[in-house]
């Protein structure tokens, strides 16, 4: 009898560990990804839209994002730009993302994928793209955007023509 019991109890909390930590198809974590992947896009659109009530709300207080050059910007900085007048003569980029995947880890987020930015100057459509992570956490019952990091990816290469001739070193 006393083995029974054990044995229900074990089961018991193996039931209750394996719900405590869902998988991302289902319950907590699929909820958390899918809602940050929806604030991910909000966020984007904000940038493209210069929308300061919707990117106060989206980032962080303590936010920090750091450039592939190595600068960084704070959200005060960040909001400074998104309500400084944009230059008409140049239409507002649009951004996108590719490859994106989500690790949950309980009240934080990270999401790391490539975005793209399209945007138009002096006639010449232009794309830029980076690698990047962000990181959202739950706070009061929102989730907010507390860090990105972007790194450059390089263009690629264009392939070589080799005349099969050997390379004179002298």
């Amino acid at each position: 009898m006393r083995y029974q019991i054990t044995l229900l109890l074990l089961f018991g909390f193996m039931t209750l560990a394996f719900s405590a930590t869902q998988d991302s198809k289902g319950g907590k974590t699929g909820d958390a990804e899918e809602s940050v992947r929806k604030l991910e896009r909000a966020w984007l659109n904000a940038y493209e839209q210069n929308d300061a009530k919707a990117m106060d709300m989206i980032v962080g207080s303590d936010f920090l994002i750091t450039f592939p050059n190595g600068g960084m910007q704070t959200k005060p900085q960040l909001m400074d730009s998104i309500r400084a007048p944009r230059n008409t003569a140049n239409p507002a980029p649009k951004f996108y993302t590719e490859d994106v995947n989500a690790r949950v880890y309980g009240d934080t987020v990270v999401l790391t994928g490539r975005v793209i930015a399209v945007y138009e100057r002096e006639g010449k459509t232009s794309k830029e793209e980076s690698r990047y992570t962000d990181t959202y956490v739950l706070r009061d019952g929102r989730w907010q955007v507390v860090a990105s990091h972007l790194s450059n990816v390089a263009p690629p290469k264009k392939p070589t023509v080799s005349t099969g001739a050997p390379v004179n070193k002298e």
